[in-house]
Formats: C-alpha cells, sequence, structure tokens
C-alpha cells in the first residue's frame, strides 16, 4: 500500500468512527433546544418581551443518545428571572440526568423619573415617563403605570432616569388633624354642606373623622379632596 492510499484510509477510518461516535452520543445542540423550548413556553405565558441566554455545555460531556424526549426541569426554588439552573433528565434505557444554566431577561415598561426631584417633591406627570428596563435588576415594588406615581410625594431626591418604586413614595395628605373642612353629605338629589374640625390626617379615599361646628357630635366620612370628606348615604 502506497503512502497516499495508507493516509486516505487513516482519513475515512477518522471520518466514519466520528460519525458513528457522534451517532451513540446526544448531541448538544439537541440538549440545549430542549431548554430553549422549556423556558420559552414557559415565559411566553407570562410575558412577551424577553430574552434567553444559554450557558455552553461542556464540550468534554458525552451522554448516551436518548432514544426517548428528553425531560427539562426547574429546580425547586429557582427564580422567575435572572439565572436559572435547569435539569435535562433522561429516562431511556441509560438513564442520565444533567444541569446546566440559563439566563432569563424579562423586561417591562417602568416608571422613571424625566427630571430631578427633591425630597418632598409632588411628582406631576412631566416628571416621569416609562422605560423598558429587564425587571430581574430592579428592586422589588417598581411602577408599571404612570397613575401610581402622579399627585404622590417623594421620600428621597431622585436623579434623572432612576426607577420609581412604592417603597420611595408617600400619598399626599388631603386633609390634616385640627384643619377645618368642609363635609358635605348627598341625601337623595340634595346637597347639604356643612363644616367641621378634622380630627385625624387623612388622604384620598381614606375614612376620617371630623367633628361638626354646629352641633359637635364626631361624624366619619371619605376624604374626597383638599378640606373636604363626603359623608356617604
Amino acid at each position: 500500500m502506497t503512502r497516499s492510499s495508507l493516509l486516505a484510509l487513516i482519513s475515512w477510518l477518522a471520518l466514519n468512527s466520528a460519525g458513528l461516535a457522534s451517532e451513540r452520543y446526544q448531541s448538544h445542540e439537541s440538549i440545549s433546544a430542549s431548554i430553549r423550548l422549556f423556558l420559552e413556553s414557559n415565559f411566553r405565558q407570562h410575558t412577551p418581551d424577553y430574552v434567553i441566554e444559554l450557558v455552553p455545555i461542556d464540550n468534554r460531556l458525552r451522554l448516551t443518545l436518548c432514544e426517548r424526549a428528553l425531560e427539562v426541569f426547574l429546580l425547586p426554588g429557582s427564580r422567575q428571572t435572572g439565572y436559572l439552573s435547569v435539569g435535562v433528565r433522561c429516562a431511556g434505557n441509560q438513564p442520565w440526568t444533567i444541569y446546566s444554566q440559563a439566563r432569563v431577561k424579562q423586561f417591562k415598561g417602568v416608571v422613571v423619573l424625566r427630571n430631578a426631584l427633591r425630597v418632598g417633591s409632588v411628582i406631576s406627570a412631566n416628571d416621569i415617563e416609562m422605560d423598558r428596563r429587564e425587571i430581574s435588576q430592579l428592586h422589588a415594588g417598581y411602577l408599571t403605570s404612570a397613575d401610581q406615581a402622579v399627585n404622590k410625594q417623594l421620600k428621597r431626591a431622585g436623579a434623572p432616569g432612576s426607577v420609581l418604586s412604592a417603597s420611595q413614595l408617600n400619598e399626599i395628605k388631603l386633609i390634616k388633624r385640627g384643619q377645618k373642612v368642609i363635609v358635605r353629605t348627598q341625601i337623595g338629589s340634595l346637597d347639604v354642606n356643612s363644616r367641621g374640625e378634622a380630627l385625624m390626617d387623612g388622604q384620598a379615599g381614606q375614612r376620617v373623622r371630623v367633628r361638626n361646628e354646629q352641633s359637635g357630635r364626631i361624624i366619619e366620612g371619605l376624604v374626597v379632596g383638599s378640606g373636604e370628606v363626603r359623608i356617604p348615604f
């Protein structure tokens, strides 16, 4: 056999042995595809705006080709977003289980400050805007609607572009204890107004106690505006 013929034979054997070996082992591409399909089916139900990044499987790993469909599962206690530990199981005649990682980035529109505001500032619609952010990077309590921030008071200063959370905001007190208030009572089609003194602070929609100036009687009503209480009937 000539040298060239020998080299050709060696190349043929190498190619065919590699092909036979690949047929005996589960391809990493099929494992990654199963993980991606599983995660997409889960997260598609919660939000249409997400990105999945798979951590590559170690090239040295050799797993017996599974004659059944691969089973993918999340480990108990796994987070909803961020880095996830994912298990892949073969329940065939030669079972195996491996664990891999994936990063799921989930995005939502959240409320951010458009302008720098000082402590105690009352937020207006012009002070905020909606911005797309990865929520796994945010603290709990982020706001997803401008209505959740408008007419609220900042507990601490905020920089432009910073994400607002519920813990940063205070409801504005529309009524303060000792304040003179208007008490509105609607009886049928008749709207009766009287004056009273607030016995407690109150925010919009809260129930407060008020002492009627004329009768001295203590009544309870809903805060409906600045210095205004309505008695429901």
